[in-house]
């Protein structure tokens, strides 16, 4: 599955004092979305703890384009655009009910050893079946 999407309900505790979608509400979605396409590709919580591996966020990056509101349904969609050695970069877009982009996004995720914490190369078999896409948008 090249590009995983998942819908997202805002609700009143994602509302910020302007009365619309709160920023940290985004990065929290990219996460969770993050999380659950890793997991369709057989790649779980409990998979990378077995392997004692995990993925951390580097950086991200998020363009908003127009606000979300109270009760809104936006779609997210996730898809890796580009893996090297040990990083890779993983983009998004939010989409609202009339499937208008509102947000689009990108981190950068950098695969570490679990134990020590540091930067290791991404496995042979994670490369397999995390296949980057080009030109989404």
């Amino acid at each position: 599955m090249a590009i995983f999407e998942q819908t997202f309900t805002v609700n009143p505790e994602h509302i910020d004092d302007n009365n619309h979608l709160n920023n940290v509400v985004y990065i929290q979605w990219m996460q969770d979305v993050a999380i659950m396409h890793s997991s369709t590709l057989g790649w779980d919580a409990k998979k990378y703890a077995r392997n004692q591996c995990s993925w951390v966020a580097k950086t991200h990056f998020v363009d908003y384009i127009r606000p979300a509101f109270l009760r809104e349904i936006l779609t997210v969609k996730t898809w890796i655009d580009n893996i090297k050695r040990c990083s890779s970069v993983r983009k998004y877009a939010f989409y609202n009910s009339e499937s208008k982009l509102i947000a689009k996004a990108e981190t950068l995720w950098i695969f570490i050893n679990a134990k020590t914490g540091r930067p290791q190369g991404i496995f042979p078999e994670i490369k397999e079946n995390f296949i980057p896409i080009d030109n989404v948008l």
